[in-house]
């Protein structure tokens, strides 16, 4: 086993380097903490256009319903202008054969 003197420049080299990943270190749980805002914000973003998504499935129901609800009215209505033109369409035959 090899044993390494400290020297005045290897300390200092060490020292730096200390310096420097206590620097890395603080510029990373800054950019943590930024990221944790970010997702915080997402998430956020994220449940409003959940929420929004059920609002709109639940419109977009009652719309189809309404819009069933008018199409029976419809055919309700055709059956009763066919009844009625068959009324007129007799009442004319009627009409033409006396």
């Amino acid at each position: 086993m090899t044993t390494e003197r400290w020297t005045d420049e290897r300390l200092d080299q060490l020292a730096q380097l200390v310096e420097s990943n206590a620097r890395q270190i603080e510029a990373n749980s800054r950019q943590i903490e930024a990221n944790s805002r970010l997702i915080e914000s997402n998430s956020r973003t994220i449940q409003a256009l959940a929420d929004l998504a059920a609002e709109e499935r639940q419109e977009r129901a009652a719309i189809l319903e309404s819009i069933r609800e008018i199409q029976q009215e419809v055919r309700g209505l055709q059956t009763e202008n066919r009844r009625i033109l068959d009324i007129l369409l007799n009442e004319r035959r009627d009409e033409a054969a006396d």
